[in-house]
Order: C-alpha cells, then structure tokens, then sequence
C-alpha cells in the first residue's frame, strides 16, 4: 500500500523515479581552542575559503547562464554579496579574536545568530533567505577543511534529489540530464532553492514533513509538483494513472509548442482572453507576451514583502512604470496592496487577530491607513501615462467601500491635472469578487466599476467554510461544488447585463478541465499563473462556444459534486485526450491571443 506525503509546491510537474539522498551537512566539524599568537594567522585563513567559495559560486552561475533566466542567475550574486560582506567578515572575525574559537566554529556561531534574525522576521519570503546564509556558511567550512561535494553520476538512472534543503550550490552536483524532481523536508516555495529549480523546470515539493526518515535511497516515489504530494510505494494503479498522466505533459508540451503564439479563440470563432498572474516586475522578463492578452494580477504586495519600510511613491512609480512599458500596450491589472491574513508586513505592526483571514485585511486595512492608498492608487495613475494599466481593489464587502475609493481616485486624478501630471483619463478602476455577500448585491456594485474579477481561492473557501491548508477539512474543498458554479453563474450575468467585463484570476482560471464549465458560464476572460497558459489554451481550442453552454447547463442543473466531476471525466477529459493524440488543425482565424 502507497503512503502519501504532503508539502509546498514549489514547482511545477510529474516525476517519476527512484529517490536519491544527498546530505547538505557537513558531519565532521573541527573544533579547538587558537592561541593567543595563533589568532591572526587563524583569521587569515577566511580570505583563502572566500576566494575558494567565490570562484565555485562564478563557475556555477556561468555554467547554469543558459539554463535558467537571467533574473534567476542573480541568486548567486546574492550569495556573492553576503559572502564579501564586510559586516559579517568582522563578525566572524571577532568570534575568532574575542572568543579564541577555530575559523570552521566561528562561521557556525555566526551564522546561526543571522538565522534566528531572518526566523524571527514574520515576511515568510525573507524568513527564506536563511538557507542562503546556511548555504554560505556551508561552503565556507567545506573550503576550511578541503572537502568538496563530487558531481553526482546518475549513470543514465533518472532519480529524485531528497535532502533536508535545496540550496542555491546544490545545482552545482546535479546529473541535470537525468534529475526528475525535487524532494526536501524543509524550506519554502520563496526559498532560492525553490526558485532555481522552477527556472531550471524541475518539478519540487518542499517543507515533506519526515520524507528523510520516511525513505531510504532506491525506493520508488511520485512526486506531484501540481499537488504538492509525494506518493511513496505506489500502487501499480497509481504507477499507470502518474505515467498517463506524465504522458500527456509531454504531450501538450509537444502541442504547445506548435500553437502557443495561435489565438486563444474557440474553434467556432469566440476569443477568451488568456492572461498571466504575476508577483513583481521580475516575472515579467520570463513571459512571453506575445503567447497572452496581458497581466490579469499583477500582485503589488511582494514588492511591499520584499522591502523593510513602505516603498516610497518614486519607488512604486518606477516599478509600476517598468511593467507596463513591459507589457508593450497591452493590460497590466494591478491589484492595490493585499497584506494582512497569511500576507504580514514584517515593518507594519498589524493586531493579533483569532481569524486573520476574515480580518484586517486587503481594502479594509488600506481604508482605515488612506495614505498607503494615496500613495499607491497615486503611483499608479503616474504609471498609467505610459501604458494600460488597471485598478483592482482586493477583499470587497461593500459599495460604499468601492464609492470610497472611487472618491479618493477622483480627488487624485484632479490633483494630478492640476499639476499638469500625466496619467490616462480613461483608466478602470476593478473589484475583486471574493466575499460571498457580494454577489446578491453585485449589480448595484457594477454601476461604480468598470469590471470584476472572480478571485476563486478565497471565495470558494468562503463558501464552503473550508480552510483549504487544514488537513482535517482540506479534502472538502472542491469548486465544482454545485453551490459553486451557481454562484459563478450569477457573476458571470450580473456583469453581462451591465456590460461589464468578468474575469476569474483564481486557481480554477488555471485548470483546464474547468475551462469548458467557464466559457459556458459567461467567462471571457481568465487570468492564471503562467505555467498553466498552454494547457488552457489548448482547451478553449478544443470545444466550440455551444458545447461549453451545453457542458455548463447542464452541470449547473446537477446535485452533487460527483456528477459534475462524472461530467468532466465522461465528456472533457476525452476530448482533450483526442486533441492530443490526433491534434485538428491549428489554423483558425480571429481574436489575438
């Protein structure tokens, strides 16, 4: 019998191998006390590791230049910058003068107390960059006592890395011809390690609970990186439905590189706007544009996460500037700041809350603090000169929430023409739909906006009452709930009897056996992480405008989350099965990507 694992997805993908395990630690560390007279030429031993480390970390960044983006290289010039640190070099230093204690003792020391500075940070992004000091520190010692971590040699076996982590050097020993995922018992989905090996397009779970102690080198595992489940001992069912499964993501790789730059249009001519979610200007540069209709959400808060004080207005300009001048006419929908509940701000002290999530968050926060959202509404009216922007408003509950903020908008853009400021005139202003009592009232809302986008991941949760990282109640949350595709229905014609404009930026926008159920309900445009583009727009390729209308009706009409999901796999899954095997021909007419 199979046991199933459960941790962060931190990139995309199937694997299927045997597990390999790699130990990041060094066991033996030297340990002594250094005479008085002995002290200087101890310390003099760090410049020799650092030149060490230095030229490691340059020859693997050159190696891995035409493997991952130029964004993601710059990982190791962030190890470079802490590793040539002047602070930390006297910290170290010190520890060896005051303390008398051995180099390989000192870098230990002060390397865990910068540890428990970054775990004591409540940004969870910057809680993450402690794998780089230990990464750092690592390197170093191994320099100190001569030992160096030997490229691993598959011998033409595929296997998956396991390891406590996966640090930014580990790319350096990996059999990149043969790795087929990523499996680690800690770390994060923002760590460096996460990062390097999305670029790298290696599927990885982290944060796998116990996984060291729960396998042992040369067992068979699967690894759902879609999931963030491993599988270990899986059943011979398992096996086959894994296998079909990494077949058909070859195969609609193999597809997608023949249409990606087709128009995501129906095969009976209907255009749905495919666009990309995205969390800062550094995502923009692995896009390809020209295969989408723009950015759907463009997420401001990490920009805020990443800095230790409100970015100023100037700083938002330029980075609000830089993505829609990226975006080369077409939309970026910036969503204004979205922190509170899972999102803190390490330098803004927000109250202790029983139930963050239903609390002081999003719009709510940003109404009650108005120059946060001077600042920002400001700062993107600026940017708009230059390009197509959009304001989104995030956790709506009210209309007088939105008249508020229009009001503030209003008073901005007077100001800005008073001081012969540029933005556009004509920029629209957006809410997102994720509280469930917005919907009944959505069509007094829709008169003071000028579009709504669906943010499926709360409001689902919402409707279920279902917190979705609670394993207890995990399992019940399901958006083909009946009650769910209701609910989307009367969004979907509330904006069309208003002429307004729907859009879903949440995760089901990214599933495609959802998407036939989408264009059926009303829904033209769908925002999504950029990984999922390709197989979404294979399925608005694949059913015509009357088959999705069918699928929908009929599913709105069915009682049980079961038969809907007997729907999917009777009627959507062979279809897409088919388009697969025998791909019709991609050379439809009409509306832009």
């Amino acid at each position: 019998m199979s046991r199933k694992l459960k941790g962060t997805a931190a990139a995309p993908g199937i694997a299927i191998a045997a597990v390999v395990h790699f130990h990041t630690t060094l066991d033996q560390i030297p340990i002594y006390t250094v005479a008085e007279e002995d002290v200087a030429a101890e310390i003099g031993r760090l410049s020799g590791a650092i030149e060490t480390v230095t030229e490691s970390l340059l020859d693997l960044q050159k190696e891995l230049a035409g493997a991952i983006g130029k964004h993601d290289v710059r990982i190791y010039d962030a190890q470079l910058a802490i590793l040539h640190d002047k602070t930390f070099r006297k910290d170290v230093e010190d520890e060896v003068t005051e303390r008398q204690a051995n180099l390989e003792v000192a870098l230990q020391r002060v390397i865990a107390r910068y540890e428990g500075v970054f775990d004591a940070m409540d940004n969870v992004a910057m809680r993450e960059r402690a794998a780089d000091l230990r990464d750092i520190g690592r390197q170093l010692v191994g320099a100190l006592v001569a030992i160096g971590r030997q490229k691993y040699i598959a011998d033409g076996a595929d296997y998956l890395f396991a390891a406590d982590e996966f640090l930014p050097s580990d790319a350096g020993i990996l059999d990149r011809a043969h790795i087929r995922g990523i499996v680690t018992a800690h770390g994060g989905k923002y760590s460096h390690g996460a990062i390097l090996a999305r670029s790298l397009g290696i599927p990885a779970i982290v944060g796998v609970d116990g996984f060291m102690q729960e396998t042992t080198s040369g067992a068979m595992a699967i690894l759902d990186g879609d999931a963030g489940i491993v599988l270990l001992d899986p059943t011979i069912e398992e096996l086959a439905d894994y296998e079909r499964r990494l077949s058909e993501q070859q195969s609609v790789d193999s597809r997608i590189s023949e249409l990606r730059f087709q128009p995501s249009v129906t095969p009976d001519g209907t255009s749905v706007r495919l666009m990309a979610n995205v969390e800062g200007v550094q995502d923009l540069e692995a896009l390809e544009l020209d295969t989408m209709a723009g950015i759907g959400l463009f997420r401001t808060e990490f920009a805020f996460m990443e800095r230790r004080q409100f970015p100023t207005e100037e700083e938002q300009v330029a980075m609000y500037l830089r993505a829609v001048e990226s975006a080369d006419g077409k939309p970026v929908t910036f969503r204004t700041l979205d922190v509170g509940g899972d999102k803190p701000l390490g330098y803004f002290q927000m109250p202790e809350e029983r139930n963050p999530v239903l609390g002081w968050r999003g719009i709510r926060l940003c109404l009650a603090w108005p120059d946060i959202l001077y600042t920002q509404l400001r700062a993107i009216l600026r940017a708009s000169a230059l390009g197509h922007a959009r304001i989104l408003l995030p956790m709506i509950t009210t209309r007088s929430e939105v008249v508020r903020c229009r009001e503030v908008l209003d008073q901005l853009t007077a100001d800005l023409r008073a001081n012969d400021v540029a933005y556009d005139a004509q920029i629209e202003l957006g809410i997102m739909v994720e509280v469930p009592v917005l919907v009944p009232v959505l069509p007094e809302i829709l008169e003071v906006v000028d579009f709504v986008s669906v943010g499926t991941n709360d409001l689902v949760q919402y409707l279920l009452a279902v917190d979705r990282d609670n394993q207890r109640v995990a399992k019940m949350y399901d958006p083909f709930h009946p009650g769910v595709l209701r609910v989307l229905s009367q969004i979907a014609e509330a904006a069309l009897a208003s002429g307004k404009s729907a859009s879903i930026c949440g995760e089901i926008a990214g599933d495609h056996w959802f998407t036939p159920l989408l264009i059926g309900l009303g829904f033209r445009e769908l925002s999504m992480a950029p990984v999922f583009l390709p197989r979404v727009k294979l399925m608005v390729r694949s059913f015509s405008l009357d088959e999705c209308r069918d699928l929908a009706t009929r599913a709105l009409a069915m009682r049980a989350t079961s038969q809907i999901r007997d729907l999917v796999h009777q009627e959507i899954q062979p279809r897409w099965a088919a388009q697969l095997r025998s791909p019709s021909d991609d050379t439809f007419g009409g509306a832009p990507a």
